[in-house]
């Protein structure tokens, strides 16, 4: 019967079993779905279940967990505290078996918590092994020479491994090697339930950036001795087992079938699965660009970007705690995956940005994309301006003022700055009136309080004119009084609040520092930029007019600057006078934010004040590209 076919299939990949409900959404789609078709109540899905697989002996049932097994599962009911792993681990003359072979075989077997019996040995691969691989392991060609052949060491090493849990970190490797010799030497693979402390470590250790072996090991403290030997990793990997399984008792985990599945199983409680091919994975370059996820119908489901692709797309198909529910969505739905290589990080989020902004996938959130920057803004259209803050500019002709690394850092510099020049930050649109009462700001002196008309119009012009005119490097006179105010307080000892001043000061400098770097970004951001790029004797170029990336590509010598020159020439005029259009708006934002890293430091950044800058300064230009040439030469 083709159900119970599906069902049994489905059941042998679950060791813990599966809920009627589960194997009910399988059938018929969700578990809303199954209900109404198979009958509209619960009980009617369950006796539909019961009627279509209780007799049959290779199904059985548990009441007590309303959980289906397929009879081959049976010992894996065992609790974990009497049940036998054996952890194995191998050294290969490289990672793909048939061109590569087994050097050194190591399995410990692990009962009631404890090492019980090892099994070491080197195996003679038949083949040279190839220097990269001595080095690291210490493994030579002598040492192998007078060894057997794996067709002797594998019946001893199956006899030893019995019907036990194999147990191995990055165990889809070693099962790999085991396997292909199994299919050779016994006609068919490894029958063992497998478990892998990779998989469980990305459950079970969500902030571990890493869970390569000796990350693992350091995290829980596990001493990593012998190691890249067989038997030296694993006894580490033993280690790391046995205290994956004391963490496991907080997620009701108490049988092997319940561990066999929890390392498949998404914290939403769902069997971790994705549709992509590994191998199509696999190919996808390690360079900057642009991705796109699909469904089986080719719609497009989400763009993103990546400084590395492979590592970011791949970094969605593995089982880890940090997935949101929606990520683990979207990896369910997904069945192609295809990309762009881009020149640059920064080339990168300038095409994602237009792309999600033209085509809207459903997985992408509004300003998801955006670097996690802050800016003040000044509205300066109003009667009275408002310093507020914003996550970026708008299409207004307010006056901005940033980008600052973050929100918390931009709300402290507009506390700051709001106080020594007495302006507002409150929402309200203001209909000054003696009888109103001044928000807490105002009542200690921070803001001159235009809501209760307690500072004329004009008066209150001049306070914005005056912090324009500090910020912009016109007038030092304030931060010299500042300076000076800080001086007496010192000389009268009064230290604590000299200390203070010290603190408003060294902010003040930081926000002008910020402010005179990078204003011109977020007013009009013409910029022509050279960046390192991976191939030799050459550099980056951007030209980004109005916060639009205008072209890009490889440049070597003066001609290749020319046509640079000329479209600056040609589209520098363009909408100069008005407000940035709203799909220029992310472009600023995101050129802002990565002008500001200190990280950017490599490139090199003209900023367009007028049509001709290229041309006028080529020789400035050529020299910078030179640098980065030279640069990629010597890297």
């Amino acid at each position: 019967m083709n159900v119970r076919r599906k069902l049994y299939d489905y059941l042998v990949q679950r060791p813990g079993g599966a809920t009627s409900s589960e194997l009910l959404g399988l059938l018929f789609a969700s578990g809303v779905a199954a209900t109404n078709r198979a009958g509209s109540t619960p009980e009617f899905g369950g006796r539909f279940l019961h009627s279509a697989l209780g007799t049959d002996p290779h199904f059985y049932y548990e009441p007590s967990t309303d959980c289906w097994h397929v009879t081959a599962h049976t010992s894996l009911h065992q609790d974990l505290a009497n049940a036998t792993f054996v952890v194995v681990d191998l050294e290969t003359t490289g990672l793909k078996p048939g061109p590569a072979a087994i050097t050194e075989i190591a399995a410990i077997q692990v009962t009631n918590g404890q090492f019980a019996a090892e099994f070491d040995a080197l195996v003679n691969p038949g083949r040279k092994v190839p220097m990269a691989i001595t080095q690291l392991t210490g493994i030579t060609d002598d040492m192998l020479r007078d060894q057997p052949r794996i067709d002797t060491i594998f019946p001893q090493l199956h006899a030893f491994l019995g019907s036990s849990v194999v147990v191995a970190h990055n165990a889809d490797f070693d099962l790999r090697f085991l396997n292909f010799d199994a299919h050779r030497l016994l006609s068919a693979p490894l029958l063992n339930p497998s478990l892998c402390t990779l998989k469980l470590a990305r459950r079970l250790l969500p902030r571990l950036r890493s869970r390569s072996l000796d990350a693992v090991a350091a995290h829980l403290g596990v001493s990593c001795l012998n190691r890249h030997r067989a038997l030296g990793d694993a006894r580490t990997t033993a280690e790391i087992f046995l205290i994956l399984l004391e963490q496991l008792a907080a997620h009701s985990v108490t049988t092997v079938g319940q561990l066999l599945d929890f390392q498949h199983t998404a914290h939403d409680g769902r069997r971790f699965e994705f549709f992509v091919p590994r191998s199509t994975l696999n190919h996808i370059p390690e360079s900057p660009g642009v991705y796109r996820m699909l469904d089986g119908e080719g719609h497009l489901l989400y763009i993103g970007k990546a400084k590395n692709l492979r590592r970011r797309v791949n970094s969605y198909f593995t089982n880890s705690s940090s997935h949101t529910d929606k990520v683990l969505d979207l990896v369910h739905t997904v069945r192609e995956v295809t990309y762009d290589q881009t020149g640059s990080e920064l080339e990168a989020a300038l095409r994602e940005a237009e792309l999600i902004r033209t085509l809207k996938p459903p997985y992408n959130r509004l300003s998801k994309h955006l670097p996690r920057v802050a800016f003040l803004k000044l509205t300066v259209g109003n009667p009275y301006p408002r310093l507020g803050l914003t996550a970026k500019p708008g299409r207004d002709r307010s006056f901005y003022i940033g980008p600052f690394r973050s929100r918390e850092f931009a709300t402290k510099a507009q506390r700051l700055l709001a106080r020594l020049f007495g302006l507002r930050i409150c929402l309200e649109n203001l209909t000054p009136a003696p009888t109103v009462t001044p928000c807490l700001t105002g009542q200690i002196g921070a803001c001159t309080s235009p809501c209760a008309d307690r500072v004329s119009r004009e008066d209150y012009t001049t306070q914005v004119a005056t912090f324009l005119r500090f910020l912009n490097g016109e007038d030092t006179s304030f931060r010299d009084d500042l300076v000076g105010k800080r001086d007496r307080f010192a000389a009268d000892l009064r230290f604590e609040s000299a200390a203070r001043l010290q603190k408003d000061i060294h902010l003040l400098d930081q926000i002008l520092h910020v402010h005179s770097k990078l204003h011109w970004i977020v007013t009009r951001a013409n910029a022509f930029l050279l960046l390192p790029s991976r191939e030799a004797g050459a550099a980056q170029a951007y030209l980004v007019l109005n916060g639009r990336l205008i072209a890009g590509g490889l440049v070597r010598t003066r001609e290749d600057i020319l046509p640079f020159a000329a479209l600056t020439l040609e589209r520098f005029a363009r909408d100069r006078d008005r407000p940035l259009r709203p799909e220029e708006i992310d472009s600023s934002v995101i050129l802002a934010a990565w002008l500001r890293d200190p990280e950017r430091s490599q490139g090199a950044v003209f900023s367009l004040d007028t049509p001709t800058i290229c041309d006028d300064r080529m020789e400035e230009i050529e020299s910078a590209m030179r640098d980065l040439q030279r640069l990629e030469r010597d890297t």
